[in-house]
């Protein structure tokens, strides 16, 4: 039976004063969602219990993969922006940005390709590839992996990172030599162009146990082609509406719905609920009775995105599956406070097996 996975992007969050102690989601007008939550078994999804994870890793245990088998964001991006891997380099995810005395004042900033020239002049070991926007890909050759990160947002634990505080500006430590030669790096990267290098999640490619998916999946970002990369899915990349995609797709599809975590991201918990909202829009199409017999559907996120932090916690998220033979459970809403009185308390890494078993 075809299977559908909708996760969007940083949508659980946590009660807010201004909204009367309550989540952006519970306050969003949401008719669609709470139609599907009705003929669902919902619940609570830990993405990653225990930490505030990066995307790409919750996405990657939601797919099927095992936490040892995760290369880090920077294999993961260099996949998705189509860069040749090279054995002998490691890859390192880069958000430009801007600093003041020891602080980060602007985590996100798009320099020129001019820019990115002058840069690539430094050493003919480290290259510097501008991808979308903010953000590039950081490659050194004959380096190790175990360095840490630069970004003050993510603290690096084994092969992957942690969403936490901080607007320091960090150095990089762990292999001696590795982590010398990016701290010149990003010194006279800093020279050039006034500028700095945040960066995150070292890894080198390597061969895994990583299993094939037979799947779709709708991909714009380097992160999510990526991972369609590393689970050899075919990747659907323009398409002007993506449900559309989803529903006319004859294999099983996956698809992230950005916008909420975007707004998690900055504070603006009005943005949040209006992205909800024109989200919720969208899935109006879904709200069809003859598809839901046809198929497994489900909608969750991949990770909470509080306003009040303006990063990604280590809270659960909500979660639905609705289709064929699966009869619903009595539900006012489908927002945190509601899902918690569902039947389903699951880890990301077992989405799959409980898609393939009901």
């Amino acid at each position: 039976m075809k299977k559908i996975i909708i996760i969007l992007d940083g949508l659980a969050d946590l009660p807010l004063k201004e909204l009367g102690n309550k989540t952006p989601l519970e306050v969003a007008k949401t008719p669609n969602l709470d139609y599907l939550a009705r003929k669902s078994l919902y619940g609570l999804m830990w993405p990653v219990k225990g930490i505030a994870p990066e995307s790409d890793l919750s996405q990657f245990l939601i797919l099927g993969g095992d936490k040892k088998d995760y290369l880090g964001r920077g294999v993961i991006e260099a996949l998705g922006t189509g860069i040749k891997i090279k054995k002998d380099c490691i890859y390192m995810r880069v958000n430009f940005a801007e600093f003041s005395k020891n602080k980060i004042t602007n985590k996100r900033i798009i320099l020129s390709d001019k820019d990115i020239g002058r840069v690539n002049k430094i050493s003919q070991t480290i290259k510097v590839y501008k991808t979308v926007d903010y953000r590039g890909i950081l490659e050194i050759k004959n380096a190790s992996e175990n360095v840490t990160n630069t970004h003050p947002g993510y603290k690096k634990i084994k092969n992957y990172s942690v969403a936490i505080d901080g607007n320091n500006k960090l150095k990089c430590f762990g292999d001696k030599l590795t982590s010398e030669r990016i701290n010149n790096f990003i010194e006279n990267f800093e020279i050039i162009n006034g500028k700095t290098l945040l960066l995150r999640g070292a890894g080198k490619i390597r061969k895994t146990k990583t299993k094939k998916l037979d799947w779709n999946m709708i991909g714009e970002m380097p992160v999510e082609i990526g991972l369609a990369k590393l689970f050899k899915m075919k990747v659907i990349k323009k398409t002007k509406n993506k449900i559309k995609e989803v529903i006319n797709s004859k294999k099983s599809i996956y698809v992230q719905i950005k916008g909420p975590d975007t707004y998690g991201h900055r504070g603006d918990y009005k943005g949040k609920i209006k992205a909800i909202e024109n989200i919720d829009k969208m899935l109006k199409l879904l709200c069809n009775q003859d598809l839901l017999n046809k198929v497994k559907l489900c909608i969750t996120a991949d990770h909470a995105t509080p306003c009040l932090l303006k990063r990604h916690s280590n809270n659960p998220v909500p979660i639905l599956i609705t289709g064929r033979d699966i009869k619903g459970q009595n539900i006012k809403k489908f927002c945190e406070a509601e899902v918690k009185k569902g039947s389903l308390k699951i880890e990301g890494k077992s989405l799959m097996k409980l898609l393939n078993s009901i």
